[in-house]
């Protein structure tokens, strides 16, 4: 019998009954997934042709595991970015906690002093639609980073209340995302300085298959309510005509 630990995902739940707006993030997601997946297929193939399979994880092993980092955040970048541009416009119809968190981010930063892109977007043909594109960018900056721009991303959102998105459980992904800026950003180098040893980082690849995992339905966390509060945003829409 086989003595090889596989790294899988665990399949995602069933997409949330939702309408337009959610459509690109889920399929966003589900792209991201099979890659992933197929990524972590690869790494289990390639350790069964192994020789002897207890023996040490070779680096190349440890390559398709920070590979499987870079494509599970670049999966989580679009996705969200895709779910706030989709959402915002029909979240903010309403006055809901979407639509007082984007007052907030506007007062408190953008309106304080208006630059160039502000100016531009409050006159562009549709101003409400240029302003979101300017949200979803100080929202996500370059890239999300960790439990603070999910947070944020909750915030705009308006799910805060939503328990599978609670502050703890945003802050034990942060360690995947410190992963993800040592393999992207460091190469994964012990010492990224080129002082001293310069030796790769120690990659777990059960524990990168467990972060993957987890980050990815992290994912449908945020897609799942966001299309209940679009359907209620929709609904008091429809009331207030």
């Amino acid at each position: 019998m086989s003595k090889l630990t596989r790294v899988e995902l665990t399949d995602l739940p069933r997409k949330p009954v939702g309408g337009t707006e959610i459509q690109r993030a889920w399929a966003r997601l589900t792209a991201t997934h099979d890659a992933v997946a197929g990524l972590f297929t690869t790494l289990n193939e390639l350790r069964a042709a192994q020789d002897d399979m207890r023996g040490a994880i070779s680096e190349m092993h440890r390559d398709q595991a920070r590979a499987a980092i870079v494509f599970t955040a670049a999966g989580i970048d679009a996705c969200l970015r895709t779910l706030l541009r989709d959402a915002l416009a029909t979240l903010l119809r309403t006055d809901g906690p979407a639509h007082k968190a984007f007052i907030k981010h506007f007062r408190d930063n953008r309106l304080k002093e208006l630059t160039e892109a502000t100016k531009r977007a409050i006159v562009d043909i549709d101003p409400r639609s240029a302003l979101i594109d300017l949200y979803v960018e100080d929202l996500t900056g370059s890239s999300i980073q960790g439990s603070k721009d999910l947070t944020r991303c909750r915030t705009a959102l308006g799910l805060d209340k939503e328990p599978a998105l609670d502050a703890d459980i945003l802050k034990s992904h942060q360690s995947f995302f410190d992963a993800r800026h040592e393999v992207v950003h460091e190469l994964d180098l012990i010492d990224p300085s080129g002082k001293g040893t310069r030796g790769r980082r120690h990659r777990d690849i059960a524990l990168v298959g467990a972060q993957c995992d987890g980050a990815l339905h992290l994912m449908r966390d945020f897609i799942a309510p966001t299309a209940k509060a679009i359907k209620q945003a929709q609904a008091e829409a429809v009331n207030q005509a």
